[in-house]
This record gives C-alpha cells, sequence and structure tokens, in this order.
C-alpha cells in the first residue's frame, strides 16, 4: 500500500464510496503533423485521431479515509508499486480531492498505448472534478478524450475533442507483446524526418471500420524501427481468420485487429494465445453503448 501527503480537502459532498471505470483507450487512426515551433503548444505535435474505448478497462475504487493510501490490484497492478511517477496521484492533487483509500484494479498494460495512466487520472477527474474546472488537457494530451470516453475524434494537440455518438461496436482482438515503447523516443525519430505542418485527416463519413481504414498511424513504423517484434503482431492479427484491419494503437506497443463478429475475434484470441504465451492477447468490443460498463 502507498501513502502519499493528503490533498487539501475541498469538497464535503462525496461522503460516500464511489468507482469509475478508466476504460482503455484505442487510436483507430493516429495522424501527426510536424513538431509546433512556437507559440502556446511549442514543441507538440498537431494530431487527428479516431478514438475509440474499449469494453473493458481499470477499475478506480475510492472510499473517504483520514490517511489517503493507494492500493494496485489486477494483473498489471504490482508494477506500479515500483514506479515513481503515476498519473494518479497528479490528478487526485490537481482535483485536490479530499482524503480518500484509492484501489485500482489494473487491467490495461502498462506503457502499452492505450492510455491506460491517462485514462485513471481521467477517473478521478470525473470523480473528484464533475463541474469541470480543471481541463483534463492538464493530465495529458489524452486527457479530453479519455475523460468523455466514448467514441470521438481527438484534433489540435488533443485538446479539441468532437464525439460521434451512434457508431456501434466493432469486434476486436488487442495484443501487446509484453514490452513497452518509449512515446518520447517514437516522436523524436519522427521529428528527425522532414514531415507537413498538418496531420492528415480520417474520413468524417462512414462506418467505424470504413473510417478506420481511410488513415493510418503515423507512429507505426518508427514504433516498429524501435520494438521489432510489432511487427510480428500485426502479421499474427492480420493473419487470423476474419481480420478486417490489423494496426498499432497510439505510440504502441499494442495492436488491435478488427474482426467481422465476436466469434472470430475470440477465436483469434484463442489461437495467438496458445501460439505465444508471453504475449498479452484480449478479445473485447470497442466503441460505444457497452451495456456492461459502470459509468
Amino acid at each position: 500500500m502507498l501513502f502519499r501527503p493528503k490533498p487539501t480537502p475541498c469538497r464535503k459532498d462525496m461522503t460516500e464510496g464511489r468507482t469509475e471505470l478508466a476504460r482503455a483507450k484505442v487510436n483507430l487512426t493516429l495522424h501527426v503533423g510536424a513538431s509546433i515551433q512556437s507559440g502556446k503548444w511549442q514543441g507538440y505535435h498537431p494530431l487527428e485521431s479516431l478514438v475509440v474505448f474499449a469494453d473493458f478497462g481499470d477499475t478506480l475504487s475510492f472510499k473517504p479515509s483520514r490517511n489517503g493510501t493507494i492500493e494496485f490490484e489486477g494483473p498489471f497492478g504490482q508494477a506500479l508499486y515500483h514506479q515513481e511517477n503515476i498519473s494518479i496521484w497528479d490528478a487526485l492533487e490537481l482535483a485536490k480531492a479530499p482524503p480518500h483509500d484509492t484501489t485500482i484494479d489494473k487491467q490495461i498494460p502498462i506503457a502499452a498505448g492505450l492510455g491506460g495512466g491517462t485514462a485513471d487520472a481521467a477517473a478521478v477527474l470525473r470523480a473528484f472534478d464533475p463541474n469541470r474546472k480543471i481541463h483534463p488537457i492538464k493530465i495529458g494530451a489524452d486527457g479530453p478524450v479519455c475523460h468523455l470516453s466514448r467514441t470521438a475524434m481527438m484534433e489540435g494537440i488533443g485538446e479539441v475533442v468532437s464525439p460521434l455518438p451512434g457508431l456501434g461496436q466493432i469486434s476486436a482482438v488487442l495484443v501487446n507483446p509484453n514490452v513497452a515503447v518509449s512515446t518520447g523516443a517514437v516522436f523524436k525519430a519522427m521529428d528527425s524526418k522532414p514531415r507537413d505542418e498538418n496531420p492528415a485527416m480520417t474520413a468524417r463519413d462512414g462506418s467505424l471500420l470504413s473510417r478506420a481504414l481511410s488513415g493510418t498511424n503515423d507512429m507505426q513504423d518508427f514504433a516498429i524501427a524501435q520494438v521489432p517484434i510489432i511487427n510480428d503482431v500485426l502479421r499474427a492479427l492480420a493473419q487470423a481468420t476474419g481480420c478486417e484491419l490489423a494496426r498499432m494503437s497510439g505510440s504502441g506497443a499494442t495492436c488491435f485487429g478488427i474482426f467481422r463478429s465476436d466469434a472470430q475475434a475470440t477465436a483469434a484470441a484463442n489461437a495467438i494465445s496458445q501460439a505465444q504465451e508471453g504475449w498479452w492477447v484480449r478479445a473485447c468490443r470497442l466503441g460505444d453503448d457497452v451495456q456492461d460498463i459502470v459509468t
């Protein structure tokens, strides 16, 4: 169990416990422009991304207490005990949350391109800043879209989020070879080569699949150069029966495959798990209208 100095109490209405689901984020497309050279966002990159969320994620439970502790559970919880910088701490302090015992059931792989840390921080803001006095961009470029936790277009440096209701869900398989990718290293490699100032555009009409097929992930090739096993993951997904698109999410190393049905996705996940015992593999649905999600 981890302890940190208590944030300044400011809210008295949250007297009972609360649970938030931090859904795993997937970039169906991710277009990146050249680094911004001046102004407010100097050093950042303009982005354009079609973002969806999975029907699973990290579960955060908050219970009022005197000390304010954080405890980690789940398959990826133990690794967080060894990390010095955990986004949820910063989010609790940013929201000036009153002391709570916080438990995180960590189901999202760490440093995997699925926005796990940002999703956790966004869940804190939803719980302790319901009036949105704090702009979610303060917890990271993915902060605003993770705060929404619904299908959306993400633009600007991440601060512009446009919800896309009514696009439904798609069957998918997520695969991570249990390796981490340095987002900073990927951006550095991208900056070493000329890029257009403005990012490419994803189609604004059609189904989730057709929109995804209209774009790319500009970070994918640079991530593969850093971690070649990503190419093996993409190949395993693309060769599975019923796979209509295989692509990396975010800066990697997690890749997704979109399938025609849940049955085909489940079969592919089972086959890949059996062939690659060291990989993390999960069949899921991506998109909205997920009845089993607790919001």
